[in-house]
């Protein structure tokens, strides 16, 4: 497994494997005309836009070798949303075949170097509150919850804000 800045050709496997995470993960806490609308064209061409506009970088996980490549996971990073002069981490999604595989951790890694390059201090995200089995991992990864809520547009599902300091040592 090889981790790295995302590239064009990257986009649509990385879309895939959102996909598929969100329909392993979220099933029964979102909207099933949600999951079941999801397009991988669709979220590959809003990321290829947010990469080109610079608001936002992203990084894949890769699997196999050159005949058989796989994105098996992908992370975005970026400023965060609300201002703060915190980093925040978009997103983490990795494809339900390679759970418990250390993808997720890799991921991590590449998010939070890349925005302790960027100058930033600390590293935000945002995470639905039903989501047990995120909420565990961004735990032992070291991120602490804050009492910060707010709601998901999806059902109005809680959300809550975890935190990182990202000191340099």
């Amino acid at each position: 497994m090889r981790v790295r800045a995302a590239l064009d050709g990257d986009l649509l496997g990385a879309a895939e494997a959102r996909i598929a995470s969100w329909r392993g993960a979220f099933t029964g806490l979102v909207p099933q005309k949600f999951l079941d609308a999801m397009d991988a064209e669709a979220i590959a061409a809003a990321w290829r836009e947010s990469v080109a506009a610079g608001r936002s970088r992203l990084y894949v996980a890769e699997t196999g070798g050159e005949d058989g490549r796989r994105i098996v996971g992908y992370a975005g990073v970026g400023p965060e949303r609300d201002g703060s002069q915190a980093g925040e981490l978009y997103a983490l999604f990795v494809h339900p075949d390679a759970w418990g595989t250390g993808v997720a951790t890799a991921l991590a890694d590449a998010a939070v170097d890349d925005l302790r390059a960027g100058g930033y201090e600390r590293v935000n995200l945002w995470v639905l509150e039903a989501n047990g089995r995120a909420r565990a991992f961004y735990r032992r990864y070291g991120f602490t919850e804050t009492t910060d809520r707010t709601h998901s547009s999806l059902n109005n599902l809680p959300e809550l804000r975890l935190t990182k300091g990202l000191a340099t040592s």
